[in-house]
């Protein structure tokens, strides 16, 4: 529960709140500048369930899109509700997630995660089984998840391993000792297959450092998405 603790320390108060999750026109406009997306000028927001992760509702708000080399893109600050009684607290921490829209719906859910996530910040970490890679040197670095593991063994492969073992092991080209400990994995984020879209989450505002962290994702992305399209 140390991440969630260090979470909270920083978001203290409605206050607070309210001025994370305003509009960052310079950061948001830096970011569109990096990604070479568009800012997104009407309110566009999506309230879903989360079923691999211990949380009642994932709500995002649309701010970039575009194209990113041929795919579709768009990035949204995200933010999850935790079901803890009835007043539904939630982490209100702003993440930034990148996605590429799926030319289908993907046939079955997974998750490429850092290792360490699950201690740091239990409740973004999947709950849902591992897949046994037999690769020691992404094992070493990250895990695949998904309800049915057997199912998407076959997207997973040996390029798309690399890439993610690159891209955890250089921390998302960016510098850990920056970040707080148990914020680290937050930071370095996790990539998903979801219903519609492939993404890569991280902790943090529409910025240039969150956009650095995207821009190091890219080949990952890209490869998931490929991988997918073609199951």
């Amino acid at each position: 529960m140390k991440g969630l603790i260090g979470l909270g320390a920083l978001l203290l108060g409605g206050a607070t709140f309210t001025w994370l999750w305003q509009r960052n026109t310079v950061g948001q406009r830096r970011m569109a500048e990096m990604l070479q997306l568009l800012p997104v000028q009407e309110d566009v927001s999506e309230e879903s369930g989360d079923p691999a992760r211990s949380v009642a509702r994932r709500w995002q708000r649309l701010i970039l899109r575009g194209q990113i080399n041929g795919d579709s893109a768009s990035v949204w600050q995200r933010a999850w509700y935790l079901a803890q009684g009835d007043s539904r607290p939630y982490l209100r921490a702003p993440f930034c997630v990148l996605a590429f829209d799926l030319p289908a719906p993907a046939p079955v859910p997974m998750t490429i995660e850092p290792l360490g996530l699950q201690e740091d910040v239990p409740p973004l970490a999947s709950r849902w089984p591992t897949l046994p890679t037999g690769d020691p040197a992404f094992d070493a670095q990250a895990r695949i998840t998904s309800p049915q593991p057997d199912a998407v063994a076959a997207q997973v492969t040996p390029e798309l391993r690399r890439a993610a073992s690159d891209f955890f092991a250089r921390f998302a080209c960016d510098d850990p000792t920056k970040h707080r400990p148990d914020l680290r994995r937050a930071v370095l984020g996790w990539f998903e297959v979801e219903t519609s879209r492939v993404t890569y989450t991280t902790f943090g505002q529409p910025d240039e450092a969150s956009a650095t962290r995207m821009r190091c994702a890219l080949p990952v992305l890209s490869k998931l998405a490929r991988a997918v399209a073609q199951a």
